[in-house]
């Protein structure tokens, strides 16, 4: 049997024309994220009003999390940030400090836990001065995730646990921002 030169035309045409079934390509996580947080002035004994999320400009630069407070910050002002740079939905890294104090990193799997502490290595970097808190994070130093996303406490050492500020939520993460540029 021979194969007449149009039939095979035709059979390699209808093989390129018919849809190719391929995986859905993933989305990049976005350069920026703002999470606007419900004012509550009396009921948290340190309110937090605004976070956004910063990607880093290149991979020699920090990564930022600004957190803007309802009122200027006081000595016995608190703030702990938790850090997920896999995407499991589990904290990996966790940023706690005082107002006009020192802070300290730590490696995590929990909300509750630290474990190992790698203040020294320079992962993490936390200011916090007027109305702001300031959380950088050098990506190049903690693995080089693609993203990050975060949660943020802000409490008082002479007030109760109720009345802590989460955000965006009690221990639930943000959206995810994209950690450094894509080379």
């Amino acid at each position: 049997m021979t194969l007449r030169p149009y039939a095979a035309t035709a059979a390699v045409a209808a093989l390129l024309l018919s849809p190719v079934v391929t995986a859905p390509a993933q989305a990049v996580p976005p350069l920026n994220v703002v999470i606007d947080d419900a004012t509550e002035p009396t009921t948290r004994a340190f309110d937090i009003t605004l976070v956004k999320l910063r990607s880093a400009p290149d991979t020699r630069r920090p990564a930022v999390v600004l957190v803007t407070h309802g009122r200027m910050v006081r000595p016995g002002d608190s703030i702990d940030v938790w850090f997920d740079l896999d995407g499991d939905k589990v904290p990996d890294l966790h940023v706690s400090g005082d107002a006009f104090s020192e802070f300290t990193v730590h490696k995590t799997h929990s909300f509750t836990k630290d474990g190992k502490d790698i203040s020294d290595q320079d992962v993490a970097r936390l200011s916090m001065a007027r109305f702001h808190s300031k959380i950088r994070l050098f990506p190049s130093k903690v693995g080089s995730p693609l993203s990050f996303s975060v949660v943020v406490k802000s409490s008082r050492s002479d007030k109760p646990a109720r009345t802590d500020d989460w955000a965006p939520s009690t221990r639930k993460f943000s959206r995810p921002v994209l950690a450094a540029p894509l080379t």
